[in-house]
């Protein structure tokens, strides 16, 4: 029974003086909470099997190295936050222009840019770069077939 109120006695020493300690240091706290639950734990497997004081020492022992790793696992900082992905805007681009007997049509391509189709006037209608002919300005959806890439 000596034994007992002995280890207990060292046991809460060490707990009294660890509160002490530097608040930042989680392996040291860690250690010595491992270190009590080990002993109580230990303590109550050795009681079981007739020989209380080494079950103690050996869980105490055996918590405090547990407390000591995640107390230290604790301490480690958590990594940087991944950053948010850039989103780019895409400018606004009109969609037809008109300037004197041209007209500038900008068609969609399947990269999400813009392809440029300049169309001149002739006569009633509007010849395209390819020299297609269209009796009035084409829509972006019909440059699309062709232009679009």
């Amino acid at each position: 029974m000596k034994k007992i109120s002995y280890l207990l006695t060292i046991i809460l020493f060490l707990a009294t003086v660890s509160g002490c300690a530097n608040p930042y240091n989680h392996e040291g706290e860690g250690a010595v909470a491992g270190g009590v639950l080990g002993a109580v734990a230990g303590g109550i497997i050795g009681h079981q099997s007739h020989d209380t004081g080494a079950g103690m020492l050996i869980g105490g022992a055996v918590g405090a190295v547990a407390g000591a790793a995640v107390g230290s696992q604790m301490q480690k900082p958590l990594p940087p936050p991944e950053p948010a992905p850039v989103v780019v805007a895409q400018p606004v681009v009109p969609s037809t222009t008109y300037a004197g007997d041209t007209v500038t049509v900008n068609v969609p391509d399947r990269t999400g840019g813009y392809t440029s189709v300049v169309l001149k006037r002739s006569g009633n209608g509007y010849v395209g770069p390819q020299g297609e002919y269209y009796n009035q300005v084409p829509s972006t959806a019909q440059l699309q077939a062709m232009y679009g890439k």
